[in-house]
């Protein structure tokens, strides 16, 4: 599969499920992710993930990833895969969870807004962020670019979903 490809799969999850929380949709995500450690992260798998998210119950959430307050690092990326998409998934939770009732409640927040901690967010539902990443990809890597089998993906989808507008 291919980035345009992926791109396409995502485009049309719009059809099949009901946008959800996005918090709750990433602690679903989350828990999903947690009997897949050692597991080859192929497209075909990530997509299903992602599917299954949306009517997935959520992962307990845990105040101590409140303490997260920067994106996990391409170290972590190239050593551990599975844990950075993790750690993208928790870090994302975090912040959302400590922007209720201030920035998310901005009407014009899909302009974008800056978390306290400094990062950008543009998009604030699933289906958009998810969206935006596979966009996101295919616009940076190449639409005909074979799409690796690393779980690198799942954590660079959701991270430029946050922002790729």
């Amino acid at each position: 599969m291919n980035y345009s490809e992926l791109s396409i799969h995502i485009e049309n999850l719009r059809q099949s499920f009901a946008n959800r929380n996005l918090e709750d949709y990433l602690l679903a995500l989350y828990a999903l992710l947690q009997s897949q450690q050692d597991a080859v992260c192929t497209p075909t798998l990530c997509l299903s993930l992602l599917q299954e998210a949306f009517t997935a119950p959520p992962a307990p959430f845990n105040e101590q990833w409140l303490l997260i307050r920067q994106m996990p690092d391409g170290q972590l990326k190239t050593s551990d895969p599975w844990q950075y998409a993790c750690a993208v998934i928790i870090f994302q939770v975090a912040e959302l969870h400590r922007m209720r009732g201030q920035e998310l409640q901005n009407e014009l927040r899909h302009y974008g807004i800056t978390s306290e901690t400094g990062y950008s967010w543009y998009n604030f539902d699933p289906l958009t962020l998810l969206e935006c990443g596979a966009q996101g990809l295919e616009d940076s890597l190449g639409e005909e670019v074979v799409v690796a089998d690393d779980w690198s993906l799942l954590g660079d989808l959701l991270d430029l979903g946050r922002y790729y507008e």
